[in-house]
């Protein structure tokens, strides 16, 4: 059972019946992005079709990379304004080892390594030293920026001639780009991993109540670290992507812009910008209704400002109303998508 279930919601009678409007609160982002889509296929000729959908995931792969690592973090009760700081690493360390030894190979695994140590960091700051998450991963962006800055030495390196090292990003099996597929695999690893493991569980009981996930005996500082390093690897992989499809080595423009856009897509689905109440799937629907918004405004070309305007618009609305739905969570036991914690005595509180 989906740790979203509560114990109330297992033990309704049959006489309290279907709640709609709870339905249509807590699945609100299912009909909005059918409501979208739908519109979107009447409107728009050539949207309706698999390569238009195809090409409209490929382009946000990076996004929704780094937008369900930050699913496990907020999830937590953390945040992590790093990841596009950490993308860029990422990227330039795959393009340099690539270029000093010739080895593609050997550069992408390099570059997806790299998110580890550096997520890592973050975890340790903010559970370790109890850093708050905010300051902590604002600051370890900064620094992540400027290592980028220094392995580049502001250059970049073209690496479009090696076709090797571009099949990752280039790529299609059949008519399925290489990061559709790798971001459907890295989706379906950690849905699995949120959803029906025990670090899930402790995920959301640190997230939504971490005192008595420590007075539980769980592990917070290892739970919280790991959600962090593997919010590095998933940004990791975005930047490698990103790197083999273009083939050239540099510092990924707009990188915080990623950071920001993958927050307002988890944020968008439904996940608790308060922690301990998400999920996977709402992080990939989140990102589809970012990605279809922002396609049907260039549709109806309207001005990039608007635009941004109206993206704005549409993620302060999501996260008051998150915001306030994360309220009545804790004030009424029960309300859905609330993890309890687990009954766990084993482990320290570190």
């Amino acid at each position: 059972m989906s740790t979203e279930t509560t114990t109330a919601d297992r033990v309704r009678t049959p006489t309290q019946g279907l709640d709609f409007g709870r339905v249509l609160r807590d699945y609100a982002i299912v009909w909005i992005v059918l409501v979208l889509f739908v519109v979107l296929s009447l409107t728009a000729d050539s949207f309706f079709s698999f390569t238009n959908i195809m090409n409209i995931i490929d382009q946000n792969t990076p996004l929704m990379l780094i937008a369900i690592g930050t699913t496990l973090v907020i999830i937590s009760g953390g945040f992590d304004l790093s990841a596009g700081q950490v993308m860029s690493v990422a990227g330039v360390v795959s393009a340099e080892v690539v270029f000093q030894t010739a080895n593609p190979v050997l550069g992408v695994l390099a570059g997806i390594a790299v998110g580890l140590p550096l997520g890592m960091v973050n975890g340790l700051l903010v559970a370790g030293l109890k850093i708050n998450s905010f300051l902590a991963t604002l600051a370890t962006g900064l620094v992540f920026g400027g290592l980028a800055l220094a392995i580049t030495d502001g250059l970049s390196r073209d690496l479009s001639s090696n076709t090797t090292f571009q099949w990752l990003g280039s790529n299609r099996v059949g008519s399925v780009p290489n990061p559709v597929i790798i971001s459907v695999i890295v989706f379906a690893v950690l849905w699995f991993v949120l959803a029906r493991t025990k670090f899930g569980h402790y995920l959301f009981a640190i997230g939504s109540n971490q005192e008595a996930a420590r007075l539980s005996g769980l592990p917070i500082l290892r739970v919280k670290v790991a959600a962090y390093a593997l919010a590095g690897i998933c940004a990791a992989l975005a930047g490698v992507i990103t790197t083999t499809r273009t083939g050239v080595g540099t510092i990924v423009p707009g990188a915080d812009k990623y950071t920001l856009d993958a927050i307002a897509a988890v944020v968008v689905g439904g996940t608790s910008i308060l922690g301990g109440r998400g999920a996977m799937w709402r992080t990939a629907l989140g990102v589809l209704l970012l990605a279809l918004v922002r396609n049907a405004m260039n549709l109806m070309s309207i001005e990039p400002f608007w635009q941004q305007i109206l993206t704005g618009l549409i993620i302060s609305v999501a996260i008051v109303a998150t915001a306030a739905a994360g309220r009545r969570s804790r004030a009424s036991p029960r309300s859905s998508g609330m993890a309890r914690p687990p009954r766990c005595t084993s482990g320290g509180s570190g």
